[in-house]
């Protein structure tokens, strides 16, 4: 798996320059009917080894590349100046997929059965639900190995949704997510704990020679750290969302892109924390549990929620250092996480109701 793993790294690199010096030199981005023709007729021609390599993977690969170049185009398109898509090292390319399930990569006991590899054992943590129609071979930086089988399903079946009302959530750096019934997750920080021990083990890599083994035996022990802090917060993300859908039969969340709050802190402190909080993966969660658990989930314009009195609507400015909210007009008093929750909240109730009679819709 290894071998094929760099056969389709090797083949991702040169597609990638050969449509880099193609925009290079005349403009020209080149689509993936270009892209399938120079791998076909060029690349393994050249280099015969290639075709030991099964073509679902290698057209895969010509997709990928497709993909960034078109997400490149739709950037210039949109007014931006993106980076033209970068060269994989072999710490940057991580997996390979059979675009097709069945007679090239197939589930046979604890065995997967993989043309031009063969048998390899494997751990089947779970059974099939739904049809499976493709399947990705992925390596962890600590060098495990992983089979992910995309399946589709006819129909999902919706449980009944919990009968105890809606929700507004607040997420923040100082508690990972303030609930607009009073309901506080703080933040684990977890990534502080091991921070100390990630330093150590930098400034000794640091030391090091890059081609030595000292340098090697370093980074797999850093490698491990960061799967383990991974494990980690995607087990209390797990935790976290199960128990939200179960809780509540509508969840108002706010519209964030996570990336751009995160490089509007000027500090690499508030970027690392809000890294380490994992708003993302708490949001992707919610969503994807609510679908099968019948909870909505709606998405408002997050503008002035920490502002705007919940209980008047008064505008009462306050800075980020500042934790409760006091409104002069009303004389309502509460955490500011709590008043913003409760803004999302009242604001996701006012699209429901715009949108009443459409079942379980997600909007963004």
């Amino acid at each position: 798996m290894g071998s094929a793993l760099e056969g389709c790294r090797f083949v991702y690199n040169k597609e990638v320059e050969m449509c880099r010096k193609a925009y290079e030199t005349c403009g020209r981005i080149f689509n993936r009917k270009d892209i399938d023709e120079y791998c076909e007729y060029v690349l393994k021609l050249d280099h015969p080894r290639l075709n030991e390599i099964h073509p679902d993977c290698i057209s895969e690969v010509s997709n990928r590349v497709a993909q960034a170049f078109r997400k490149f185009e739709s950037e210039m398109a949109g007014g931006l100046s993106p980076e033209l898509p970068a060269f994989r090292g072999p710490d940057r390319y991580a997996s390979f997929s059979f675009i097709k399930y069945g007679g090239n990569i197939c589930l046979i006991g604890n065995r997967l059965r993989i043309i031009s590899i063969g048998d390899v054992k494997c751990v089947a943590h779970r059974s099939f639900e739904g049809h499976p129609i493709s399947c990705t071979i992925s390596r962890s930086s600590t060098g495990k190995w992983f089979a992910t089988i995309s399946c589709v399903q006819q129909s999902i079946p919706c449980k009944p949704s919990a009968d105890k009302g809606p929700v507004g959530i607040d997420l923040g750096l100082y508690n990972l997510a303030a609930f607009s019934d009073g309901t506080v997750y703080d933040n684990t920080k977890l990534f502080d704990r091991m921070a100390s021990e990630m330093v150590k083990i930098q400034r000794k890599m640091s030391e090091c020679d890059t081609d030595s083994d000292e340098f090697r035996k370093y980074k797999r022990r850093l490698c491990h750290l960061f799967e383990h802090y991974n494990n980690k917060m995607r087990d209390e993300m797990h935790k976290r969302s199960t128990e939200i859908v179960e809780s509540y039969s509508m969840i108002a969340l706010e519209d964030i892109s996570v990336k751009e709050l995160i490089h509007s802190y000027h500090t690499s402190t508030g970027r690392r924390n809000q890294y380490s909080s994992a708003w993302r993966m708490l949001v992707e969660m919610i969503e994807y549990k609510a679908v099968d658990s019948g909870v909505q989930v709606i998405f408002v314009d997050p503008r002035n929620t920490s502002q705007i009195c919940s209980r008047c609507g008064h505008y009462v400015r306050k800075d980020l250092g500042v934790r409760v909210h006091s409104c002069p007009a009303c004389g309502f008093c509460v955490d500011r996480d709590i008043n913003a929750a409760m803004n999302i909240l009242n604001r996701g109730l006012g699209m429901q109701a715009s949108f009443s009679g459409k079942g379980n819709s997600q909007f963004s």
